[in-house]
């Protein structure tokens, strides 16, 4: 275990007391967008939704969510039938540590037990570079950019796809 950071990580079905504690997370700087806005129980992600943890396999503590389908599209996106859309999110002690290449292909592996076969769809805002390396890395390619407003103001998406 390198700085606490677990030798092995597991994708499980996502939890209320989950859900609680990744409302609870707070983002610095720019990536405050990614604080979630409510601590109301009817709004927070659940598994209904899409969402899964991703957690330490001995302890079961955990280290992020990944959800697919619409909750990982942002406004406007077209859902497209034959790809499967990935949205993911780190508990923000790990952020920029080094371990999102571990966290990714866990994540991965999950959905090609899910989905084989199937091309994955990420979005990340174009200014996130830390996390469009890390999707390159994990063999997605920028496809173009996604442009919407949220939160009254416009906001660019860079979109990434890995191949099936």
């Amino acid at each position: 275990m390198r700085d606490g950071w677990p030798e092995r990580l597991v994708v499980r079905p996502f939890t209320r007391s989950d859900a609680r504690q990744v409302a609870g997370w707070q983002y610095a700087g720019p990536w405050q967008i990614y604080n979630f806005d409510s601590a109301d129980d009817d709004e927070l992600p659940s598994a209904a939704d899409g969402y899964m943890a991703v957690a330490d396999a001995d302890t079961d503590r955990i280290v992020g969510f990944c959800c697919t389908g619409p909750e990982a599209r942002v406004p406007g996106l077209d859902e497209i039938p034959a790809v499967v859309d990935l949205g993911v999110g780190m508990d923000p002690q790990w952020v920029g540590r080094g371990h999102g290449g571990h966290f990714g292909t866990t994540v991965l592996a999950q959905l090609r037990r899910d989905y084989p076969a199937i091309p994955v769809r990420v979005v990340v805002q174009t200014w996130n570079t830390r996390s469009r390396q890390l999707f390159r890395r994990l063999g997605f390619v920028e496809r173009g950019e996604h442009h919407c407003v949220q939160n009254g103001r416009s906001v660019a998406y860079t979109v990434a796809v890995l191949s099936a």
